[in-house]
């Protein structure tokens, strides 16, 4: 028996040696038919086998092969190929771009993917690439010029800071109107702190009635770096499956994840370096004083002249500095054709170009994905992130107005140091000697008065797809969002800020926590000609907010700042959760690849509604004619693809918790208890709803080099969430009513594609317009007006919607006009004014245009994004701080004679023109043309080139072998700005990126300016 062992054992020896002996090595290397570049991370596999490698940065690989096997040799974006193995060792491959490769499969709702040519409706993909080269930190703003139909607002130039967007106009007259976003099919909070919202904020400190300080989007947590794709869904058709959670449509944010192949390490860096862009014109004739004469006890501008050799202090000029900022990112991933992983970890350190401002950034994500048989497969990851920050004091809260920290630099007259901002003592230098009239100085608000802020968050999904039959398989997706944020308000002792001379702080502490569940069966079968599929699902979303809110006032002792330092302290708490419910479906058939269809439906029922209103059905339908095939066009030389759609949909949007019902509120005044609100209860509310129409035609020309979409939509939002005042006798001054209608119509158009590609040269084009028209079909009786935006300049000009105008409105005083449009001229020879506010503006644009130009030679490649915006009117609150304090360039005229163009009204009604000469002092400035919104309303147009990058990929014999590949780049950003504003910028929103009703673009007011930079930087591949 043991012999015959042995003599088995060694025979099986012998066997697996011949097999080993006829192994080989095979090496070659991939390159593209186009062009003949190598192709590097092409997966090189041996069929029915587990042997796998990719090649490297220049397409080579090697692999250990029997001699008669078969490599498969597959690359996203072209067409597989598959190559016996011979007995030669060496086995060159040029892979075929496949026609529906990576550009033709989109990532709609639910991580749904689809064939590009079966849409119906519109969207628009940004790849990683485009994000990567923004150098943005902030998803949002890294999508700016980029997206037809997108209106992206910053809220400054400050570390963090964060922005709003909004796809084709606002929709609600006072709900939100951002889109929804996702990410990996976990729904992501996107919200961002508002002070004055915090429970008790709004009486915390004497002025504080908004934001006070720029805080960044939640969206802004993400890294750029992990991001693969952004699908923007932008009408509801495309977003209906969402129901009411993407009413305003939807940014799907698809992450990178681990491929087959062979372990890749890859880091980068980024070493940023920023200036303030652009600072408005200041007088430097005139001293502190009034009315021509020094006064030591005025902080105003309108003083004597500056004699020779007196010292001018360029306090504007002289405040801000370099900003600077690094970022950091390793990956590591890889996999097999069981299994794939990728680990990457971000950190960014900015700067601010306001002294003592800063920001942090760092996430650590793990995502990964088995094979646990032919049929069923997990996916999951894990994403922590963590910010920081220390910013300036904006916005209202600075010294009881709606100004940011820049106010008190407009008010500082020339004739003293800024910069010399502290007594011998240690205190605050006073301007003047009164308390209530003096301002803090910059300095000591960023010294002193420090803002600051931290979040700590969680993103994770785990997922499972299970097949049980080849035409059917289940989805299930269960992830959460989860964060707790801590911001922190001081005001030192000594301050300005009235009723706070003894200091003051307040802190809030927000959780929030979404549990999303979506589970999705999806059934696929051709029927001869036709080829259908059918999802149907169910999604739960639930989200639980919690926030506790502490304010203590007068410090005991005025160097400890803390909570419990101070002698009047109030606690206020609140929590709400909210769940939506939803089960729905889609039906898509296409006959021939020609004709295709595509059916939704959803219903909701939604916790925020009364039980008779919760249940509600949102249907959407669209049509596409593949028009190329059955008109037997495909062989024109000029036409490679065309298509026309139409689609329909219908969606809405629900309401923030606790509308319905009155909550009780704790009663901080003499008796203590509890109270109700301000808002009264509506138990009949009903949700928003949203019924859109679009048309489209996709074309495709010079074999697929271009493509051209265009979209004309219109869609009209009816049964309005608005909070109109309430007779008092009902205990209530505000409540939620359904009432008005807003309609939004447009234009969209699309051209992306490579005209040229040689194998040395390249050019890569993406250009977007888009154009639309946003109009307040109606409000509720007897309201004319809904003051709805963030966007004010008190007892002057702020944001507000009217019937027969856009949502996004001007209302402003303005001067007394003859029924010619000519101002009335009192008989003192000034000009009239109103002091109630009327129609003055709109603050959305005509269109805007986004040309993004990329040129490749080589190893070398310069891109380029030019960004248009026309229209748009801006609130330039900077220059009416500057008129109000006698710092602006137009008081330098104090003194002179003038005659006001205009009319003067005659005894018998008639008018006639103004003859009457007369000066112009600081009564004048202050008293008459500070108190008039109109002509501080100015155009927002621009052309700016937004960036620049050059691009240089090292050979790979100038490179050390452990790299794959190493790229070096630059890029330059806000190099050009072509406007007739004649303030900071007109991009610029200072109330922030928490976007309600008509939002906050369109106010330059005091906020940090835009920078203008230039980043260096690496990327590495091991």
């Amino acid at each position: 028996m043991k012999k015959r062992l042995l003599m088995l054992f060694l025979g099986m020896a012998t066997l697996v040696g011949q097999a080993l002996a006829q192994e080989i090595t095979v090496a070659g290397k991939v390159t593209a038919v186009e062009d003949g570049l190598g192709l590097p991370g092409v997966s090189v596999k041996v069929k029915g086998s587990p042997t796998v490698t990719q090649t490297n940065a220049a397409g080579q690989y090697t692999i250990k092969v029997n001699p008669g096997a078969v490599l498969v040799f597959s690359f996203i974006g072209f067409l597989p190929q598959e190559k016996a193995v011979g007995t030669a060792t060496t086995l060159n491959v040029a892979l075929r771009t496949d026609a529906k490769g990576l550009d033709e499969v989109v990532v709609t709702a639910f991580n749904i993917a689809q064939d590009r040519k079966a849409i119906n409706y519109a969207f628009q993909n940004v790849k990683s690439k485009d994000i990567e080269e923004s150098r943005q930190q902030n998803i949002v703003n890294a999508l700016q010029g980029k997206v037809a139909g997108a209106v992206i607002t910053s809220s400054g130039g400050g570390p963090g800071e964060g922005a709003a967007i909004i796809l084709r106009g606002g929709t609600s007259l006072d709900g939100d109107n951002q889109p929804l976003f996702v990410v990996d099919g976990v729904a992501l909070d996107n919200s961002s702190f508002m002070e004055s919202l915090a429970p008790g904020a709004g009486s915390a400190f004497n002025g504080i009635t908004g934001r006070s300080v720029g805080t960044a989007n939640r969206a802004s947590d993400i890294n750029p770096e992990d991001i693969e794709s952004v699908t923007v869904l932008k009408g509801p058709a495309a977003a209906a499956l969402y129901g009411v959670k993407a009413g305003n449509g939807a940014i799907i944010i698809t992450t990178k994840k681990g491929k087959a192949g062979a372990t890749s390490v890859v880091y980068n860096n980024l070493f940023s370096w920023d200036n303030v862009m652009r600072l408005p014109e200041t007088q430097s004739m005139y001293k502190q004083g009034t009315n021509g004469v020094f006064a030591a006890t005025s902080r105003d501008s309108y003083g004597s002249l500056f004699q020779p050799g007196e010292p001018i202090y360029d306090n504007l000029g002289t405040f801000f500095r370099t900003g600077r900022s690094q970022t950091h990112n390793l990956s590591v991933s890889g996999g097999s054709d069981k299994y794939t992983f990728r680990l990457s970890a971000s950190h960014s350190d900015q700067n601010g170009v306001v002294p003592k401002t800063e920001y942090g950034k760092t996430s650590v994500r793990l995502a990964g994905s088995a094979v646990a048989s032919e049929k069923f497969t997990i996916t999951g990851s894990a994403n922590y992130m963590r910010t920081t920050g220390r910013r300036p004091l904006q916005g209202p809260g600075l010294y009881s107005g709606s100004g940011g920290f820049l106010v008190s630099i407009f008010n500082w007259p020339k004739n003293d140091n800024m910069s010399d901002y502290l007594s011998p003592d240690g205190t605050r230098r006073r301007l003047i000697a009164s308390a209530t009239a003096d301002i803090d100085n910059p300095y000591f608000t960023i010294d002193r008065n420090p803002q600051t802020d931290s979040n700590d968050r969680f993103i994770g999904n785990a997922g499972a797809e299970y097949k049980p039959l080849k035409w059917l398989k289940v989805n299930y997706t269960v992830g959460t969002d989860f964060y707790t944020e801590r911001n922190q308000s001081v005001r030192a002792v000594g301050t300005s800020l009235p009723n706070n001379l003894n200091g003051g702080i307040g802190q809030t502490v927000n959780s929030f926590q979404n549990l999303t569940s979506n589970l999705l069966i999806t059934a696929d079968q051709t029927f001869g000609d036709f080829s259908t599929s059918l999802v149907l699902g169910n999604a739960v979303d639930q989200v639980k907010f919690s926030t506790i809110d502490v304010l203590g006032l007068i410090f005991q002792n005025p160097d400890f700042i803390s909570i419990n330092n101070t002698v009047n302290r109030s606690m206020v708490q609140r929590n709400s959760t909210k769940r939506i419910v939803g089960v729905f479906g889609s039906f898509n058939a296409d006959w021939k690849k020609t004709l295709f269809l595509n059916i939704t439906g959803r219903n909701d029922w939604s916790s925020t509604l009364p039980v008779k209103n919760q249940s509600f059905f949102y249907p959407s339908v669209s049509l596409g004619y593949e028009f190329t095939k059955s008109l037997n066009m495909e062989n024109l030389p000029w036409l490679s693809y065309g298509k026309l759609r139409v689609s329909y949909a219908d969606v809405g949007k629900d309401t923030a918790p606790y509308r319905i019902f009155s909550p009780l509120q704790s009663n901080t005044f003499i008796g203590g208890g509890f109270r109700y609100g301000f808002f009264g209860n509506n138990p009949n509310l009903k949700p928003e709803s949203r019924t859109s129409y679009e048309i489209g035609l996709d074309v495709q020309f010079l074999k697929n080099r271009l493509r051209l979409d265009a979209t004309v939509y219109r869609d009209r939002t009816v049964d309005q969430i608005i909070a109109p005042r309430i007779s008092q006798a009902t205990g209530y001054i505000l409540q939620y009513i359904n009432g008005g209608s807003v309609e939004n119509k447009g234009i969209e158009l699309m051209l992306s594609g490579t005209p040229i590609q040689k194998k040395d040269f390249s050019w890569d084009v993406n250009f977007n317009f888009a154009s639309n028209k946003n109009k307040v079909l109606a409000l509720p009786y007897p309201l004319t007006i809904i003051r709805n935006s963030d966007a004010a300049i008190i007892n002057v000009a702020e944001g507000a919607s009217y019937p027969g105008r856009s949502l996004t409105s001007i209302s402003a005083t303005d001067y007394i006009r003859d029924e010619q449009g000519r101002i009335v001229i009192d008989a003192n020879g000034y000009p009239t004014f109103n002091s109630l506010f009327s129609y003055a503006g709109d603050r959305a644009p005509k269109f805007t245009l986004g040309l993004n130009n990329s040129f490749r030679y080589k190893n070398a490649e310069l891109s380029f994004l030019i960004d248009i915006r026309k229209g748009g009117d801006v609130i330039n609150g900077n220059e009416w701080e500057l008129v109000k304090s006698g710092l602006s360039k137009q008081t330098e005229e104090r003194g002179k004679l003038v005659v006001f163009d205009g009319v003067v009204k005659n005894a018998d009604g008639t008018y006639s023109q103004n003859t009457k000469q007369v000066e112009l002092t600081q009564g004048y400035y202050e008293n008459n043309l500070a108190l008039v919104g109109t002509p501080f309303i100015e155009d927002g147009s621009w052309i700016r080139l937004r960036t620049v990058t050059l691009n240089y990929t090292l050979s790979k014999k100038y490179t050390p072998k452990v790299f794959s590949n190493l790229n070096l780049f630059v890029t330059g950003r806000n190099l050009v700005l072509l406007t007739n504003y004649s303030g900071i910028d007109p991009e610029v929103g200072v109330a922030g990126a928490g976007v309600r009703g008509g939002g906050s673009a369109g106010l330059d007011y005091g906020g940090v300016p835009s920078r203008r930079g230039f980043d260096l930087g690496l990327k590495v591949g091991f």
